[in-house]
Order: structure tokens, then C-alpha cells, then sequence
């Protein structure tokens, strides 16, 4: 999986039917399951096999197997692997509005509207501990297996069951009435936003300092602290993949690609595309590899 931009160009399902389920069990080419982004859509993740560790915001947690965690829209979040676990996860990613109705009715005012509060200091970890998180683990599998088998009538199945998921979680859990901001997971946002819209451009460490308005040894360090790459390694894996996006889509000549992504040197360029695709640019255009998916789920 094409795992290291920050947000999500796709769309998740469709737009009849928006949801989709996604197993990962391997590491990407920067030895994480996968990197730090964020999507409008919402998450629950299911950890099959593990443990593994999950990274909400700024905020780490380690998962056992058979837990699950709930990512409201817009939360940055990752995973990494434990020590030298094996790891299996699998993310149920879904639009709000696939719960909504055709008509503003009482689901909407007292349930869902709830669910816009959720930013990104309220995630939720599920562990089996309770009647309601353990049926809610229960409903998040048996989803994931209507979504992956297609059974006939399998999305009024999923609908259903996701309904009874929320049912379940909200009669269950408060969410706080006042949101509370985390410093650290906006000023990465900002950077990372900044280095998705400008990655054709030359980008100086001094300046994303300076979007936080940090000294550049202390940005290199709090970048690094939650992304787990330097800012000159996310910002190669940036364009490595959107160079990858072009060299499948199109005949371009490689040394237009890289200048187009933003490298000036073509052997610098082809180096550090071998060691995130494992592969020459020439190489990978040959296979004519399906589309890669971005980044997380």
C-alpha cells in the first residue's frame, strides 16, 4: 500500500454505498503499518492479530488483539509495529452520511449531530471489558465480513449492523459537551498540509519551522516525535508516491516526472525511488502496477 500521504485523495466505497473495509498486515517501506494521516470519513480499526500501537493525535496507545478504535473524522492518526510482532488489522472506513436519513428527523438531532463534536481529542478505545464493548467488537466483525464476502442483501446488513454499533456506543459513552484542542495535533497538521500543497516547490526546514514558529532543531525533534520520519523523509515519501501516481498514469520521460514532483537531480531522484519502491522508475513503469492506495485507511 502506498502509505505515506497525509491525506486521502479517494473516496471510500462509493458514493451509493460509502464504506469499505481494509486488512493490512504488513509494513510499508518506512517500517510502519501505516503512517500518520487524516480523512473525512470515519474509522473504526480492528486489530486481529498483534499487539500493535496506535498513534491518535499525539497520543499513543498499545492495542491487544481483539480490540478496536474508534477515529472520528479528521483525527490524524497512525499505527506502528510492536517490538517484532506478527500484525493483522482491519479498518471499517465510512462516511457520516451513510447513517443520515432523507428527511432532518430524531436520529439526526439527537445522535448524529453528536457524533460532529468528535474532533480529534476523543477518539475511543474498545476492548472487551463490558457487555457493550464486547457486542460492539462482536458487530464490527461480523461487518467486516459482510463487506468482504458480499452476501446477498449485505448492505442492509452492514447499514444495520453499523446502526447497532452506534446504538450500542452511544447509549454507552459520553462525549464530553466541550472540545478540547490538542496544540501539537494542529501545528503538525498545518505542517503537513503545507508539504502536500507544496511539494512541487523547494521546501526549507526553516519554514515549516516557522508555520509553528519553532527553531529548526526543536521542529526537527517535535516533527520527528510524532511522525516517526524526519521532515526530509516525509517529504521524499510525498513525492515519491505522487511520482509513482504519474509513472502509472502516464508516458511522461522520468527526469519530467522528478521535476514535476519536485527533485532537481534525476540520480538523486532515482535513488531515493529505489529505496521506498524497492525498484527503479523504469522498472516500476514496466510492471504497471495497479493503483497504489494512499496513505492509511
Amino acid at each position: 500500500m502506498d502509505k505515506n500521504r497525509l491525506m486521502e485523495d479517494r473516496d471510500h466505497g462509493d458514493p451509493m454505498f460509502p464504506l469499505r473495509t481494509y486488512t493490512e498486515d504488513k509494513l510499508d517501506a518506512n517500517g510502519v503499518i501505516f503512517g500518520l494521516h487524516w480523512h473525512y470519513e470515519m474509522e473504526f480499526t480492528l486489530l486481529e492479530k498483534g499487539p500493535a500501537i496506535f498513534q491518535i493525535g499525539s497520543s499513543s496507545v498499545i492495542l491487544q488483539p481483539g480490540e478496536a478504535v474508534l477515529i472520528p473524522s479528521g483525527q490524524l492518526h497512525a499505527a506502528y509495529p510492536y517490538q517484532q510482532n506478527c500484525f493483522q488489522i482491519t479498518a471499517i472506513v465510512f462516511h457520516l452520511n451513510f447513517l443520515r436519513s432523507f428527511a432532518y428527523d430524531n436520529i439526526e438531532t439527537n445522535y448524529l449531530d453528536r457524533l460532529k463534536q468528535l474532533e480529534t481529542s476523543h477518539p475511543l478505545i474498545i476492548k472487551p471489558e463490558t457487555d457493550w464493548e464486547t457486542s460492539i467488537l462482536h458487530m464490527l466483525s461480523r461487518i467486516i465480513r459482510y463487506e468482504q464476502n458480499k452476501p446477498p442483501a449485505y448492505e442492509l446488513a452492514i447499514k444495520g449492523s453499523l446502526f447497532e454499533v452506534m446504538a450500542e456506543w452511544l447509549g454507552n459513552y459520553k462525549i464530553p459537551d466541550k472540545v478540547v484542542h490538542n496544540e501539537k495535533t494542529d501545528q503538525i497538521k498545518k505542517v503537513l498540509l503545507y508539504i502536500e500543497a507544496h511539494y512541487q516547490e523547494k521546501i526549507r526546514i526553516k519554514d515549516l519551522a516557522a508555520l509553528v514558529q519553532m527553531s529548526e532543531g526543536h521542529f526537527n525533534r517535535f516533527f520527528k516525535s510524532l511522525v516517526r520520519m524526519t521532515p526530509i523523509e516525509y517529504i521524499n515519501t510525498v513525492r515519491i508516491n505522487y511520482a509513482a501516481k504519474l509513472l502509472r498514469e502516464s508516458n511522461r520521460k522520468i527526469l519530467t516526472i522528478a521535476l514535476d514532483v519536485g527533485f532537481d537531480n534525476q540520480s538523486y531522484f532515482i535513488r531515493t525511488f529505489k529505496r521506498y519502491k524497492n525498484c527503479t522508475p523504469s522498472q516500476y513503469r514496466k510492471v504497471k502496477e495497479p493503483a497504489e492506495e494512499p496513505i492509511g485507511f
